[in-house]
């Protein structure tokens, strides 16, 4: 499985601009000097997305990370999007306590080829979220909400957005991760599943499932993701 994943994102995974494939954040950053990389598959009835998804922290409290998906149509494998993202804390979590935090970004959204004339469109993306996360019990459970915006330059609209998530501990090496989200117009979606810890604080394994309210087998997919955390890179 973890090989399956590796190949999946070196050739090309979609896009939730989050921890990986979930769609709300946390008020957490990575350690300084460290790196990680989050690379996962959505799988659902129009195909496979991918995403390969570097960040690190230079500086001690700003995180930066760089994605990009991979998707195809009949003219073959394209990048849909590419994103640059920065993300601080501003009150750090602690046990049993609770953490604030902001991040914002840009994507280059690249639309496969469905005009007159066949070819692909590219148009720009701004969004910015306020984080909050909240610890209990140590940390064996964590709530997190995200409340922010979107600014779609294709429809050249902004929209409020929102989400709120949970992390909830199941036993030592395995978590129940689940969220609800969506914005001010359209119906909310919901994605829900586990989080396997493979080696403690440098790899873990997400498996979960989403769909859009209301949207029954339409909306549906599965997500297999695998993020990989380096040690501190300088000391």
């Amino acid at each position: 499985m973890i090989a399956t994943m590796a190949v999946h994102g070196l050739l090309g995974a979609q896009s939730a601009f989050a921890a990986g494939a979930m769609n709300v954040d946390d008020a957490q950053v990575l350690g300084a000097g460290k790196c990680q990389l989050e690379t996962w598959g959505k799988f659902n009835r129009g195909g496979t997305e991918r995403w390969l998804n570097p960040s690190c922290n230079p500086t001690g409290n700003l995180e930066v990370s760089w994605g990009n998906a991979w998707q195809r149509d009949a003219a073959g494998m394209y990048l849909a999007n590419s994103q640059l993202q920065g993300k601080t804390v501003f009150r750090e979590m602690s046990p049993n306590s609770y953490g604030i935090g902001m991040l914002a970004g840009v994507v280059r959204q690249t639309d496969s080829g469905d005009g007159n004339d066949g070819g692909r469109q590219r148009s720009w993306n701004y969004y910015s979220k306020l984080l909050t996360s909240f610890s209990f019990k140590d940390d064996a459970v964590l709530l997190h909400t995200n409340l922010g915006f979107n600014h779609l330059g294709k429809e050249q609209t902004t929209r409020l957005s929102w989400g709120v998530g949970n992390e909830t501990q199941l036993m030592d090496r395995l978590s129940f991760i689940g969220e609800v989200f969506g914005e001010n117009k359209g119906k909310p979606g919901y994605q829900a599943g586990v989080r396997a810890t493979l080696v403690p604080e440098r790899v873990e394994l997400d498996l979960t499932y989403g769909n859009t309210f209301g949207r029954e087998t339409q909306g549906r997919y599965v997500v297999l993701g695998l993020r990989f955390i380096t040690p501190e890179l300088r000391r």
